[in-house]
């Protein structure tokens, strides 16, 4: 499915209620009541994501480029390369089912670990690398599960690494209850691995100047072929009924919100003057064009917008992540290695013309960038699948 994306803009939400917007999903739900009073009014894009504004093609190329120290022709053959090797990893470990271990990508190959030589004889034939391991995806989320449910502390994580076929939990620096996770964990053996993990886990709202609640960003539009919708992060539009630009440019009321568990929420665009732009904003006087979105994998190159740090690029750690954040836990996060701070919450998750995810909590200090960064994304397809829209521009 084709996907075009609004440019990450800052917003400012004009009034607080009690409680989230929680409305069923998608045309046909009561949100549709709401809707009824009138669309959005296609003006300039310079009213939402300013002017000048070029296709920005190299520009995830040169910033991959720079961080690993290659060409620019070098890291936009690596980019097509990944594009190629997600959707090929999205269909082959569907196809899969229980013998998939999952897909990574390494040194610049597809690598899909199977259970069986029937399976890995299917990769092998799809052109990708198979490795065989003892354990399937299947049977390590069920482990995860397992010690999902032991008491944790705010900041544990716990996700599937594919390329060592383990389940592995970040834990606090300090805290009672991780003797309470280790515990659980012995009976699975070498199926857990444990890390320490670095700074506390946040979502990335911020304050900013005049804004008493709180600012997030724009992430990807949407559309149910009548009315335009901006999808955020959930826990920005839980509680904010009503959103506008920093000069006062109405955008629209807050439709759905879900989190915690998930991490998206709807905001309705019927602003008198503002519309899709069906750009990403690389805060460099560029945009980028999406043109569909897919499931993200380890090892996929991805870069983030935001409203605080602007454009940045780094690398996915793992997918399907959950996290026990300080604003509740969230489950089937993908996991990067790129600072993000209050304020990008929201945000795009790309890579190339691709759409990932949200941004959603990082382990930030404060408003200063970790040492070691991670910040977690929401998957885009499931707030699309949820709220039965479609991303704008698809055909």
């Amino acid at each position: 499915m084709a996907l075009v994306a609004v440019s990450s803009m800052a917003f400012v939400p004009t009034a607080a209620v009690a409680g989230p917007v929680d409305r069923p999903a998608g045309p046909g739900g009561a949100a549709d009541q709401a809707r009824a009073a009138g669309r959005a009014t296609p003006a300039s894009a310079a009213a939402v994501a300013g002017s000048g504004r070029a296709t920005g093609a190299a520009d995830m190329a040169a910033a991959i480029a720079a961080q690993r120290g290659i060409s620019r022709d070098a890291a936009e053959k690596l980019l097509r390369a990944e594009d190629a090797h997600v959707r090929l990893a999205n269909r082959l470990t569907t196809e899969l089912g229980a013998s998939s271990g999952g897909a990574y990508l390494s040194d610049g190959a597809l690598v899909v670990t199977v259970t069986d030589a029937a399976a890995a004889a299917k990769v092998t034939a799809a052109g990708a690398k198979a490795r065989l391991v003892a354990r399937g995806e299947r049977q390590l989320r069920t482990i995860q599960r397992t010690l999902e449910a032991a008491a944790s502390e705010p900041g544990t994580t716990w996700g599937v690494d594919p390329a060592t076929n383990q389940v592995v939990v970040s834990l606090p620096t300090a805290g009672a209850k991780n003797a309470v996770q280790r515990s659980a964990a012995r009976r699975f053996g070498t199926a857990v691995r444990f890390e320490t993990g670095a700074g506390p886990i946040q979502p990335n709202v911020g304050i900013s100047s005049g804004d008493s609640l709180g600012g997030c960003s724009a992430g990807f539009t949407a559309t149910d072929y009548t009315f335009n919708y901006i999808i955020t992060a959930g826990h920005c539009t839980q509680g904010y009924p009503h959103w506008t630009l920093p000069n006062g440019q109405d955008v629209g009321p807050s439709l759905e919100s879900n989190y915690p568990e998930n991490d998206f929420g709807l905001i309705w665009m019927n602003g008198p003057s503002v519309w899709a732009t069906g750009t990403i904003n690389l805060w460099n006087n560029t945009s980028r064009s999406i043109h569909g979105w897919a499931t993200a994998v380890s090892g996929l190159s991805v870069c983030n917008s935001g409203r605080t740090t602007g454009f940045r690029c780094g690398s996915v750690l793992k997918t399907n992540v959950t996290v026990n954040g300080a604003g509740g836990t969230v489950r089937q996060m993908i996991e990067t290695n790129i600072c993000t701070l209050g304020g990008d919450s929201g945000g795009p998750l790309f890579a190339g013309n691709t759409g990932y995810g949200l941004n959603s909590h990082a382990n930030r200090n404060g408003n200063q960038c970790n040492s070691s960064p991670r910040t977690w994304h929401q998957p885009v397809g499931e707030a699309i699948t949820t709220y039965q829209v479609v991303i704008y521009g698809a055909p």
